[in-house]
């Protein structure tokens, strides 16, 4: 990779006009906004309804047939499963989309449009279905070991940014070519992110946490600088 981490954090500061109140910033904070209240909106529907009526339902109906501990665990372990693809429903067409936000800054766009966070919904089910897999995947992988499970996340990690690119790509194609890019740049990923921790922890004191908010543009533009200089140097 021709950039190194601090340069990549230094190339987003500049790319956000290294002013957390200048327009851009603020715009990619209002995304991550949205991106909180159309996951948490229908995320939390749907997760409510499931824990109110399907499963007492599915309850009622096994124990009226069974009475065993070993079948209500799975049960439990399953419809645990369905609640957490229940809460990240739309994170493949919300995920697309901002990987579009950030891609076309990071591409020489000079600012931030908040149309292209909808970019994601013109491709509905495929980016659905991307996200729906990508929960799936991550989620199978830590139920095994955590460790696999860290070290799948990170293989995947790029999968929204190579659908962006590759809107023709099927899940699987785009999970392939994440773990291509991300093969031998795990680490070096890990320690982007860990870089991070710090202006979160701070974050978190800043207005009773709502100075997270500041640090997720800094960090979207990192990722997809990460992705865009990881891109180049593979092909």
């Amino acid at each position: 990779m021709y950039f190194s981490n601090k340069q990549i954090r230094a190339k987003a500061r500049n790319l956000l006009d290294g002013n957390i109140f200048g327009k851009d910033w603020l715009k990619s904070i209002l995304l991550t906004i949205m991106m909180l209240v159309i996951t948490g909106a229908t995320g939390g529907v749907l997760f409510y309804l499931s824990n109110e009526y399907v499963k007492p339902f599915l309850f009622n109906f096994i124990n009226s047939f069974f009475q065993s501990d070993i079948l209500e665990l799975v049960l439990t372990i399953l419809l645990s499963l369905v609640d957490i693809l229940l809460l990240n429903i739309l994170i493949g067409p919300i995920m697309v989309g901002l990987s579009a936000v950030h891609l076309d800054l990071v591409r020489g766009d000079g600012k931030i449009k908040i149309s292209k966070f909808f970019y994601g919904f013109g491709e509905l089910f495929d980016n659905f279905q991307i996200g729906f897999m990508y929960v799936l995947h991550t989620v199978l992988w830590s139920l095994l070991l955590i460790i696999p499970g860290i070290y799948m996340s990170l293989s995947y990690a790029l999968v929204f940014f190579v659908k962006r690119d590759n809107p023709h790509y099927r899940w699987q194609q785009c999970f392939d070519e994440s773990e291509l890019l991300m093969d031998g740049n795990r680490w070096k990923l890990v320690k982007l992110l860990l870089s991070f921790v710090g202006w979160f922890i701070v974050g978190a004191f800043a207005g009773l946490g709502v100075g997270c908010l500041w640090v997720c543009p800094y960090q979207n533009v990192s990722f997809a600088l990460f992705y865009d200089e990881l891109r180049k140097s593979k092909f």
